[in-house]
């Protein structure tokens, strides 16, 4: 029988160039087969999908002067709504990663943005505290589970050998997409107040609408990107390569290269001893607090640091946009650096647990020191300076421990890395409401200590990960 070997270069290739040979023969007989690219183009739909997902939740932080004037919101109240999205993020997200794994990503993601840009829309039609704290609850419930499901079909379509990459890239996106929303929000709220738009808007019959606050008409804009995705990403993606028309026999064998167990089957079972296994999991509780101890401080950038640029140093919010992104675009781009390098320590060392462990812990421990280092920072560009160092050394973790996730899951990753974002949400849902009560009270220094010792706490969490095992025993798998 003809054997056929993958003929491909880019960014997460498996096999070198090889040749169709036949028994006996030696010589080729026939040019060797190149892998199609679908996998490039799924990859792209998660990227898009990342990035939608942070520019959605953290846009509200450009517009919460606006809201807060227009409705008579507190700033407690608005901490208690900051909170409202990571509360319902966190409840729904072991669901959503488990309709991933039962029902398949092709379903579940369509469903999951749907929901969210619907909300999203729905954000710019509060009135008052309790409005828009339950549309930011439903926005996080719609949300949740879209990185489980990103999860479960990174783990089905990218080789299994470029995982930290794929999850650097994942990350970097959803990075970017925080950090530019507060500028590319901003921009919006310009364009809908201009006179050309509410001059269209008037000229189409729309007066009642011509004339609401920017911030109202921006959020259902956004809302309508999400439906754009939906339309192009459901009759595109299939759940299982295999299904893809368009991918062919060369790039499924490129696939399905270095995998530990059969993926084939799309949809999952489950009985009582995966769930055990999964709730009594060391290594998915260490990754879990990990992520909810470092995001009592991440939080900080997609929450309250337009206030404290304010408070602090007298930064107006329209000309803080581009401060506050910076911290996100620098940790974005460590995001991508960490999953590379993780990748390539353990092909040069052979020592998984260790290209998975190395820069989580030197990371958070880095930004310890740097989080730390904003309380004695004298100027505002002094204290973005700080923040994008502790960003960068806290991201450099961000691909080896999504990768870890991915790895110990196994067959179950959308419903293992719905675990890990469930209990690692703790720290975003406390943090707006806690963090408030902390500047508020005893100054923002404060908070910032608090912040570097969550972080080395977080670090720590990784001396109990070992990311090359399951969390589950194969023989506890149903048929």
């Amino acid at each position: 029988m003809a054997t056929v070997q993958s003929a491909e270069s880019g960014p997460f290739d498996g096999a070198r160039p090889g040749a169709l040979h036949l028994p006996g023969s030696g010589a080729s007989s026939a040019p060797p087969a190149r892998p199609t690219h679908v996998r490039y183009a799924v990859l792209i739909f998660l990227g898009v999908l990342a990035f939608l997902s942070y520019f959605d939740r953290v846009c509200i932080t450009r517009a919460q002067a606006d809201i807060q004037r227009d409705t008579g919101i507190s700033d407690a109240d608005m901490g208690k709504v900051f909170g409202a999205f990571w509360l319902a993020y966190a409840i729904f997200d072991i669901p959503g990663g488990w309709l991933g794994d039962r029902f398949g990503a092709r379903k579940t993601l369509t469903r999951i943005v749907l929901a969210w840009s619907i909300f999203t829309a729905l954000t710019g039609s509060a009135v008052g505290f309790v409005s828009l704290y339950l549309y930011r609850f439903a926005f996080g419930a719609g949300e949740a589970g879209a990185f489980p499901n990103t999860a479960r079909v990174q783990s089905r379509w990218i080789p299994a050998q470029h995982q930290g990459r794929i999850s650097g890239i994942i990350w970097l996106v959803a990075r970017w997409g925080g950090a530019l929303s507060p500028l590319l929000f901003g921009i919006l709220l310009r364009r809908v107040d201009s006179r050309t738009f509410r001059g269209s808007l008037n000229l189409i019959g729309l007066h009642a609408v011509s004339g609401l606050p920017a911030w109202r008409l921006a959020f259902w804009v956004c809302g309508l990107l999400g439906v754009g995705w939906v339309l192009l990403f459901y009759p595109f993606f299939r759940d299982d390569p295999a299904d893809h028309r368009m991918v062919n026999a060369a790039e499924l064998q490129l696939i399905t290269s270095g995998r530990l167990e059969n993926q084939r089957h799309a949809k999952r079972r489950y009985n009582l001893a995966i769930w055990l296994s999964l709730a009594l999991s060391i290594d998915l509780w260490a990754l879990a607090m990990c992520q909810a101890l470092g995001s009592f401080g991440w939080s900080f950038f997609v929450s309250w640091l337009p206030r404290f640029l304010k408070q602090g140093y007298g930064v107006e919010y329209a000309n803080s946009e581009v401060m506050s992104s910076l911290p996100l675009l620098c940790g974005g781009a460590a995001c991508f650096i960490g999953g590379w390098l993780s990748d390539r320590i353990i092909r040069a060392t052979g020592r998984h647990r260790f290209g998975r462990a190395l820069f989580p812990i030197i990371g958070r421990f880095g930004g310890a020191i740097a989080i730390f280092g904003v309380c004695y920072a004298s100027t505002p560009g002094a204290a973005i300076a700080l923040m994008c160092l502790s960003n960068i050394f806290y991201d450099l973790s961000m691909g080896p421990t999504w990768a870890a996730a991915i790895e110990v899951g196994g067959i179950y990753s959308g419903t293992a890395t719905g675990f890990v974002n469930t209990v690692g949400n703790l720290g975003n849902i406390l943090q707006p409401i806690v963090g408030q009560w902390i500047f508020a009270h005893f100054g923002w220094n404060r908070l910032f200590l608090v912040f570097a010792v969550f972080y080395v706490l977080s670090g720590s969490m990784w001396f109990l990960v070992n990311p090359s095992r399951r969390f589950y025993r194969e023989q506890d798998v149903p048929s």
